[in-house]
């Protein structure tokens, strides 16, 4: 099976990233947000065909909860998956359970699995087989440790005491 070549998102405010596969970047914009309900920051990755934005394929939230609240609050039960729990706080994606009503025909009220065939087709796979890949590619960056500053003090630092001239 031949590999993917994969681009890198990068979170600079949780210091995270995600390895996505490039073809994504043809039919992905990303959007990023507060956060809803009970999330304090939210990535979301729109579907985007022939120039009309469509809903989220994939969205990734912050909770500001630890993995034990996670559990005790009922969340394992809930659309959320789990990704991770980082400084405290709980990583989660969901993902869409339907199509977008922007592919119902609006004479039959059905899914014109004709006309829109493509989509479909291209939001199944992100959907079912690329997100979960993504998730599980989540990296966080390495908490920086840097040494104090120490002024180094030895009598050859020290001005030298001369006598003034008078």
């Amino acid at each position: 099976m031949k590999k993917q070549s994969r681009i890198l998102y990068r979170d600079s405010r949780y210091g995270f990233t995600l390895s996505i596969p490039r073809w994504w970047s043809s039919y992905i914009v990303v959007r990023r947000d507060k956060g809803e309900l009970n999330s304090e920051y939210g990535v979301h990755f729109r579907f985007k065909y022939k120039g009309k934005l469509y809903e989220d394929v994939m969205t990734v939230v912050v909770l500001p909860l630890t993995y034990k609240q996670w559990v005790e609050q009922g969340y394992e039960d809930s659309p959320l998956v789990f990704i991770a729990e980082h400084c405290g706080k709980v990583f989660a994606y969901y993902t869409p359970e339907e199509l977008p009503d922007a592919f119902i025909d609006p004479k039959t009220q059905e899914y014109d699995f004709k006309k829109y065939a493509i989509p479909i087709k291209l939001l199944k796979r992100m959907v079912n087989e690329d997100a979960p890949r993504i998730a599980r590619s989540i990296r966080f960056r390495a908490p920086v440790r840097t040494f104090r500053s120490v002024p180094l003090r030895s009598k050859k630092v020290w001005p030298c005491r001369c006598k003034r001239r008078k």
